[in-house]
């Protein structure tokens, strides 16, 4: 299950060194609303931390983070950036991109 996070929880888990798959969305997003269960089945079964941040409540991080679109997928690996996609996503176009990735 992805793990809601806030400026302070975003900034821990890109610390913590492991590979993260953040999912920028707003629940005003048809296309975050319609990749919502693709991105929570793929953190079930994919061996890597997911987590979701919401723009609604967490605007001037996704300004930080230069997210411009949503949804908006980060993914973390050593602290750093490692890839960036924006739009909608099912789970095994997900999967695939997390696994050529991270």
């Amino acid at each position: 299950m992805p793990e809601e996070l806030n400026e302070e929880g975003l900034e821990k888990a890109i610390g913590s060194g492991e590979a993260w798959v953040i999912d920028f969305w707003a629940d005003w997003c048809g296309p975050c609303k319609k990749m919502a269960p693709h991105f929570e089945e793929a953190s079930e079964e994919l061996d890597v931390n997911f987590g979701k941040v919401d723009m609604d409540k967490h605007q001037q991080l996704g300004g930080k983070m230069g997210v411009r679109a949503l949804p908006t997928v980060l993914i973390f690996e050593d602290g750093e950036e490692i890839a960036r996609k924006s739009g909608f996503m099912d789970k095994d176009k997900l999967k695939n991109w997390i696994n050529s990735e991270a």
